[in-house]
Order: C-alpha cells, then structure tokens, then sequence
C-alpha cells in the first residue's frame, strides 16, 4: 500500500468547507484527528493502482475527484449520486465508443406455462445458436395477465427481428402484449391495440370498440368535465368505461385532468370491491364521491351535491336485469327519476367483449375476479361461480378466473338476488 498525494490535493479542496461545516454544527474536540484519520484511509491505495480522472459533462474539465483501478476491477464511490457522477464522467473512458459491442433486447409475454412449450423454445434456441442469441424463459406466478416472460439477446437488429418471428409464430395465439402500466400513455396505446385486432381480422369487435368510444367522446365534447360523471362500483363493465373515458379526456385535456365519478354503496360490499376502487381512483385520476343505495336514491344524492351533472356514464349492458329496458346507448332517465343523461356506450356488448378489453390493453381489475367471481354485488349475495369450480387430483377446490366463463349467459349465475 502508499500514500497517494494526488488523493491528497483532491481531498484537501473539500476539508475546508467540510471542517466548517462541523464546527458550525458544535463539532470542534477531536475533529482534526478524526479527519486526519480519514483522510490517511482515504489516500492509501495499494502501490499497483492506477488513477481515473473523468470529465466533467457540465464544462468539460477534469472531474474533482479520481477513481481507483486495480487491473480490470473500477472501484466506484459508494454513495449512489456520487457513484453515478463518477460513471457519467468515465464511460468514455473505461468503454470507449469505437469497442463497444452493440447489443439488441427484446422481451415477449405469454398465457402459456413454461412447460407448456419448453422443449419447442429448446429446439428453436439451437437454430440459432451459431448466431449468439440468449434466450431466457421465466415463469411468472402471481401476475394476472401472462404466465411466462421471455428475454431474447442478440447483437444483431437482422437476428432479433428473425427470433422475434420464430418466437411469435411459436407462440401463435398466446402472445401478451403486457403493460403494467395500462392507464398512461391511453391513447397511443388503445391505436395500438385497435391496429392489432384489425390484423386479427375481429371486425365486429372493433365496431363496438369504434362505437363506445364515439358515444363517449361525443359526451366529453358536448359537456364540460365539470358535468360529466361516471358511475363506478368497482365492477368490471365501469372499470371499462373508466379506460374509456380516461381515452377521450386525455385526448382532449391532456393525462394530468381530473374526471368526476361516483360510487353506490351496496349492503355488506366486499373490501376488495372498496380497495380497487381507491387504487383505480389513483391509477387514472378519479375523484370518486360515495353515495347510499339503491341506484335511484344514489343519483338523487349526486344530483344534490353536484346539480351540474347531466350525463353519468354507466357500464349497463342489454344483457344486465335493467339494462334491458333501454333502448339506445344514451337516453334521459323517467320522469319520477333524478334527471340524469344516462350513457351507456357498452350496451351493445358481451360478457366476453369486456373481457377481451380489460385483458387486451391489461387493464387492472378488481382481484375477486380472479378467484372465480364472474359478476359483484355483496358479500350476502354473491358467491363463486360454479361453472368455474375445479376439483384437483388430491381432492382440493380451485376456481378459474371469470374470463374463464365459456357461456356468457351464465354470468350472473353467482347472484342469488338477479
């Protein structure tokens, strides 16, 4: 080991204001050998060590402090902002522009288990072995959108896009286009997913895609927000409704505007129905008012304590016990009701088009769902669907998840009171 003098000057431009400092703060016995002390550990370096002065991105000049290199091994500052201004400043330096080895990444999502197509990823790996490509295969347990994520490496933007092919073709069916953040960036993303299901040839769903978002927009175009709400109950149909309406005020005032919204209260309400409302009201900027049921008595209230609003939104389908009586998407409510406009842009869809949505784009959703829940009232009405019960081979009980359900006229066959 020696004594490094170069650290020294370098360390002795800070003492100054670092002595200081302590002495300002009421340290004055024992400081000056606590900082000689420190500054003899500083500055010795083992003698076959090598100084690295960067530069300065700012002006520049040399960097105010060096790093220490033995051989190939940098030793960086360890406090964080400190080891990233000392990376910045040396890059060039430790990977000089012309030897760096250019490097493709690409990452793709899939529904299918590992297992499921192992031995076809081993056998698709080895066609492309002479090329360097590292393909990697991790299983996902807890997400609710895809099972398996692959990462492909290669350092050729000709190779990737050739694995990338083999990749898709492989998993023909099963691709995840996985966001884990749905709600930002709604517009470019729902072209997207519009552009995608056009090259899947699913015509009809994109015209009530087309429709729901023309009567929403037509909404937000004729009314001020401030007498625009949505009604929100956690539920599926308005959770669609919410990415629907986030779509079109985005695209008119931008993502950072807030949208109005209010929930009804049902009797013994399940407190995973209340949480994902509070974590949806984040996620796209709802401010969500509370209200007593049944619905009647709830518009009542809204319209008491905002009688500006004229249209709610509502994610009524013709399939649901009162969405049957309605006639067209939008129309006003009768006569002895709250007088609301009352938009109902999903009229027209299925059980399985919500679906197809929520779990297209990787809309968040309330968890019951999952656990085999195919449509939510209270906890003393409500129960599992049936048709999703699966027994294992040990004898224990599992439920698929709702977008499991086959037959959508069975959807609410978990709700004793419909």
């Amino acid at each position: 080991m020696q004594f490094s003098d170069e650290i020294r000057q370098a360390v002795n431009r800070f003492l100054p204001t670092y002595t200081a400092k302590k002495r300002a703060e009421g340290v004055g016995e024992g400081l000056e050998e606590a900082v000689r002390l420190a500054t003899e550990k500083l500055c010795t370096i083992p003698k076959m060590s090598q100084l690295l002065w960067g530069t300065q991105k700012i002006n520049g000049s040399l960097s105010t402090f060096p790093v220490v290199r033995i051989s190939n091994v940098v030793a960086l500052p360890g406090v964080p902002k400190f080891c990233e201004r000392a990376f910045d400043e040396l890059q060039d330096q430790l990977f000089p522009i012309e030897e760096r080895q250019s490097l493709c990444f690409e990452t793709l999502y899939t529904d299918l288990d590992e297992f499921d197509f192992s031995k076809k990823l081993t056998d698709l790996a080895a066609q492309f072995e002479d090329r360097n490509v590292q393909i990697g295969s991790y299983p996902e347990l807890k997400n609710k959108f895809f099972k398996t994520k692959l990462t492909i490496e290669t350092e050729s933007s000709e190779t990737m896009e050739a694995v990338v092919t083999s990749l898709r073709e492989l998993l023909a069916g099963h691709i995840v286009y996985y966001d884990s953040h749905a709600w930002l960036d709604i517009v470019t993303k729902w072209k997207a997913f519009k552009k995608r299901k056009a090259s899947e040839n699913q015509i009809e769903f994109i015209q009530k895609l087309n429709e729901a978002e023309s009567i929403v927009e037509e909404i937000v175009e004729k009314y001020p927000l401030e007498q625009i709400a949505l009604s929100f109950n956690g539920g599926k149909d308005c959770t669609v409704l919410l990415h629907l309406l986030r779509l079109k005020v985005d695209e008119k005032y931008g993502p950072s505007t807030p949208i109005q919204g209010f929930h009804i209260m049902v009797e013994d309400q399940f407190p995973e129905a209340t949480q994902f409302i509070i974590d949806a009201a984040k996620f796209y900027n709802i401010q969500v008012l509370e209200f007593p049921g049944p619905l009647k008595t709830g518009l009542a209230a809204l319209k008491k304590t905002r009688p500006s609003i004229i249209p709610v939104l509502m994610g009524s389908r013709a399939t649901d016990p009162n969405g049957k009586y309605m006639k067209t998407p939008v129309e006003w409510t009768d006569s002895d009701w709250p007088q609301v406009l009352r938009v109902c842009p999903i009229l027209n869809w299925t059980y399985t088009d919500v679906w197809h949505m929520l779990r297209g784009l990787c809309v968040p959703y309330c968890k019951l769902y999952d656990q085999g829940y195919t449509s939510l009232g209270g906890r003393d009405n409500t129960v599992k669907h049936p048709a999703l019960r699966i027994v294992s081979s040990d004898g224990r009980e599992h439920y698929l998840p709702a977008y499991k359900l086959h037959n959508d006229a069975e959807e609410r066959c978990n709700r004793s009171n419909i």
